[in-house]
């Protein structure tokens, strides 16, 4: 009589003590993760929660902030420096840059000057409207005083009972306006042609013509012609300072004298210029005299210049000079302008050593050189940047790190290599990018929405952060701060103890083909106080099972017996609220 064979159980433990990153691919080690959220590579080869954020500066949706001798930040409600506001901005997306003691803002085309405290307008600008303008051989004068006057119909609300500044008679002269005849009176008792001077600028008055009682008996509606007296010459020309190149518009009588040309001096009345410059005669049309400034969709700072992009032409300003653009002398101190000679408008550019890298969404120029005579600009690597990843691009300590068409992409002198592969596959766009150093952290739009992956420079991993707000980022020294609707956050070094965290760990089939039994499993983990670890398995892909949940102050081991089912692949995924610290993972399993 033959007996069945009983096969012995090959009984086997596997360990986890180095833990890896995100990997979306077929091919992956133990330790590494199909999904993720709030945590940390910072403890490696250990796992711990997200750094903590905290809103360290409240402002209305910043855009960009650049750190200098302090931080600046663009914001809707303004720009601010140190974190004072210095000035308004239009609302919209910003571009920053630091030259010396200026920082720039694009497309705004300001300035912020951190040693004066002043705001300036880069394109400088002299409307010369119903002027009369004098052209000699080597200047353009306007007369000492001129007061232009306009007027504007305005409606105001006056409480019933207010008393009213009113005068008879305003007389407006070089110096000012004088008024006569004061007196106070109710806004009831105000008349047709009385001179108001209410809700008005110093050089501005009301001309009454109608006042009429609301409905409720509450309020005066005065009708009225505003009054505004301008004097067109204090300053005109004070936007325009020696040296600049200016482009002169609006010459109807002498035409030959619309042309650009570098301004020598300037007086309260007149610009000198060099001498046989112009025509002489007189214009009493709309004279423009600008300072003209390209309208920049991209900045940055090399060999103490401004550099920009418009289309497919690269400017460099005058050496030390944010204002100027178009100086051309033959000195080495002069501006400079090149065109590339491929298709397509420059999306993104960074200072890198002794280069300047300019990107196009299909390609990247290299710029050398420290004067214009030696400026060159050569197509470089292949690769490119959209308009809308671009400010993805980062110089993190000898690496340019930035989202291209086909990936994340570092480059450190060579080529470029993409340090993506195990996250490819996953769309992104519109993304913004910053670190500190040692991280990478860039948030984009994804299938799932928007979300922050962080790549640890040094140990190749990639994770996910569970921030969802990014708009972008900037670093000051070692510190990183990330930019969100409500503000300006710091992403500290000390772990986030109140993050909901989950780590899904790739599929484990052991290397084995025949099915497999797991018993066990022991997690060594360090849980704080009010931390808890939960922990569930699928089999095969199939359901989620909950199997254990740990709560402690104290690092320990968890021993969990699994539910013993016959499987190819097993799959563990660990969730948790509070600060802990997964060190090892054993399986423990027999093979059929």
């Amino acid at each position: 009589m033959k007996l069945p064979v009983i096969r012995k159980e090959n009984k086997y433990r596997k360990s986890m003590i180095t833990f890896g990153g995100l990997n979306f691919t077929h091919s992956f080690s133990d330790g590494e993760m199909t999904d993720c959220t709030a945590i940390s590579h910072y403890s490696f080869p250990a796992i711990t929660q997200r750094q903590k954020s905290e809103l360290v500066f409240a402002c209305e949706s910043p855009t960009a902030g650049i750190y200098g001798n302090k931080e600046c930040i663009a914001a809707q409600d303004g720009l601010y420096y140190d974190r004072e506001k210095v000035c308004e901005l239009t609302p919209g997306k910003k571009q920053l840059a630091f030259l010396g003691s200026k920082v720039v803002v694009f497309p705004d085309k300001i300035y912020y000057d951190t040693k004066t405290k002043s705001c300036g307008d880069l394109q400088g600008e002299c409307d010369l409207s119903n002027i009369t303008v004098t052209f000699s051989d080597k200047a353009i004068t306007v007369p000492e005083s001129k007061n232009v006057i306009t007027q504007e119909f305005d409606v105001c609300k006056f409480p019933k009972d207010a008393q009213l500044i009113t005068y008879s008679t305003a007389v407006v002269k070089s110096d000012g306006i004088t008024f006569q005849g004061f007196s106070l009176k109710n806004a009831g008792e105000v008349q047709a042609g009385t001179i108001l001077y209410e809700k008005c600028d110093s050089n501005q008055y009301r001309v009454v013509e109608s006042t009429a009682l609301t409905e409720d008996g509450r309020y005066y509606i005065v009708t009225s012609e505003l009054i505004t007296v301008k004097n067109v010459i204090e300053g005109i020309f004070n936007s325009i300072n020696s040296g600049d190149v200016v482009e002169i518009s609006g010459c109807t009588i002498n035409s030959r004298n619309n042309k650009s040309i570098t301004v020598v001096s300037r007086t309260k009345t007149s610009l000198r210029f060099a001498e046989g410059s112009f025509t002489e005669g007189e214009e009493t049309g709309r004279i423009i005299i600008k300072r003209k400034i390209p309208d920049f969709t991209c900045i940055c700072s090399y060999e103490n210049r401004l550099w920009g992009c418009e289309g497919n032409t690269v400017y460099a300003s005058a050496l030390g000079d944010v204002t100027n653009f178009f100086v051309y002398n033959n000195l080495s101190t002069d501006s400079f302008t090149v065109e590339s000679n491929t298709a397509g408008d420059f999306t993104a550019c960074v200072a890198y050593g002794n280069c300047c890298l300019f990107f196009k969404e299909n390609s990247c120029f290299k710029l050398y050189g420290n004067r214009p005579a030696n400026f060159t600009l050569i197509e470089s690597f292949a690769g490119g940047i959209s308009s809308e990843d671009a400010d993805s691009l980062v110089n993190v300590g000898g690496n340019i790190i930035y989202k291209g068409n086909r990936g994340i992409y570092a480059f450190s002198g060579g080529l470029p290599r993409c340090i993506s592969r195990k996250i490819e596959g996953l769309s992104m766009k519109n993304s913004v990018a910053g670190s500190d150093g040692r991280r990478y952290y860039i948030t984009a739009e994804t299938e799932k929405g928007r979300e922050e992956f962080v790549w640890d420079i040094e140990k190749n991993l990639w994770s996910k952060s569970g921030n969802k707000s990014a708009t972008g980022y900037f670093s000051c020294g070692g510190n990183i701060y990330r930019l969100t609707k409500e503000g300006v956050e710091e992403i500290t070094q000390q772990s986030d103890d109140e993050a909901v965290w989950s780590i899904t760990f790739c599929p484990f089939d052991e290397g084995y083909f025949k099915t497999k039994n797991y018993s066990r499993l022991h997690i060594k983990v360090h849980l704080f106080e009010d931390a808890y670890i939960k922990t569930e398995v699928s089999y095969d892909g199939g359901e989620w099972l909950n199997i254990d949940t740990s709560y402690g102050n104290e690092k320990k081991y968890i021993n969990i017996p699994c539910v013993i089912k016959s499987c190819h692949e097993v799959q563990l995924r660990l969730s948790g609220k509070g600060k802990s610290v997964i060190e090892s993972i054993t399986r423990e399993f027999s093979v059929n």
